[in-house]
């Protein structure tokens, strides 16, 4: 082989082990915006770090990174409870707080894991909420959210307060459902971040319940019906305020108006329902005075037609009191026009086709038996 052929081999084969040494190598850094970059960190400033991946280097901005793993961390960064003696638990509790404070937190989470084991006699009550919370931290820094949750529902079991006991399980729900320490678009490093985050978290997970009564509310013709559903779906909303004061009251006109949003759907497939079925209706309205079998078979047809057309026109009806009621008036007022637009299709429906030659439409209305 030449010279200059060695060479290039060489090269080759150098870049070929590079390259499978990255792919190998496990480091991943996860941009706010959802992007992964995988491969060897190089170098990491203040500003920026740079990884080298198959496609080559990237520098990926601080400001943009959401989380970085690097090679072998998930299993190096393992908390395992330390066996900790009765009667040296204060010396390791004071150990603790030293390897907190110097950020030595597989240390840490190790002492406070083993003395959150002994009884009260000899580790006690108001030691171990500093020492649980202390282990939310210490998990959520080394990016281990079973760990950290599991820490919020022990921490949970020691407060006395349902109230507290709620807002400590909605962060470990919250980390629990992500599998990560990132809830939603935030990650968090320590106790206080999850619970502030958690608590957000929950309020909104309540949210989405209270919307989904309302958009699933049936029956809302009868004002007597929407109004329950407004206060079952509000009702769920109060629960919010356990976890974020005052959210209930900023979201209430979200949730009504998916009651009112509702009522317009229904509107609106009534229109289209009806317009359909309206075309058989007229189709065999004359043959429908051909015996009292026809007659009886045109008015179970003639009957859910009248009655979808109706409940549709009162549900529209009901939405200007039900949002003075509510004191939201604009959950009628910027749907006026449309309920003006779908009360008048649905007054049309009230009537037979016009057909060719007619002077006059007549009303669809149930057949008399034994009477043209």
């Amino acid at each position: 082989m030449k010279p200059e052929h060695k060479i290039l081999a060489a090269l080759a084969f150098a870049a070929l082990a590079a390259a499978l040494a990255t792919a190998a190598r496990a480091d991943r850094i996860t941009t706010t915006s959802g992007q992964t970059f995988t491969g060897k960190i190089l170098e990491e400033t203040d500003q920026s770090v740079v990884i080298h991946t198959m496609s080559g280097k990237v520098t990926v901005p601080r400001a943009i990174i959401n989380t970085i793993e690097k090679e072998g961390s998930a299993e190096a960064a393992k908390i395992v409870a330390a066996v900790v003696d009765p009667a040296k638990a204060p010396e390791a509790f004071e150990e603790a707080k030293s390897a907190v404070a110097a950020d030595d937190w597989l240390r840490a989470g190790s002492l406070l894991e083993g003395l959150l084991r002994l009884d009260t006699t000899a580790f006690p009550q108001e030691n171990r909420l500093t020492a649980s919370a202390a282990l939310v931290t210490c998990y959520l820094q080394i990016k281990d959210a079973k760990g950290a949750a599991a820490a919020l529902r022990l921490r949970a079991n020691l407060v006395a307060s349902e109230t507290d006991k709620k807002r400590l399980i909605a962060p470990a729900e919250a980390l629990e459902a992500s599998g990560t320490s990132t809830i939603g678009d935030k990650t968090v490093g320590r106790y206080e971040e999850a619970i502030e985050v958690g608590t957000e978290w929950k309020a909104q997970q309540i949210l989405a319940l209270a919307k989904q009564l309302g958009a699933g509310a049936t029956g809302l013709n009868s004002m007597d019906r929407l109004e329950r559903s407004a206060r079952t779906a509000l009702g769920k909303l109060d629960e919010a305020d356990l976890y974020v004061p005052g959210f209930g009251q900023a979201h209430r006109t979200e949730v009504l108006t998916t009651l009112a949003d509702n009522i317009m759907d229904g509107a609106r497939r009534a229109v289209e329902i009806c317009t359909e079925d309206r075309k058989d209706l007229s189709r065999y309205w004359l043959t429908s005075t051909f015996g009292i079998k026809n007659a009886l078979a045109w008015n179970e047809k003639a009957s859910a037609y009248l009655d979808r057309r109706q409940a549709a026109e009162d549900g529209l009806k009901n939405l200007k009191p039900f949002g003075g009621k509510y004191e939201t008036p604009d959950l009628y007022k910027e749907r006026e026009q449309a309920v003006t637009d779908l009360l008048a299709k649905l007054d049309d429906l009230k009537y037979h086709e016009k057909r060719e030659g007619m002077k006059e439409r007549y009303r669809i209305a149930l057949r008399k038996i034994g009477s043209n």
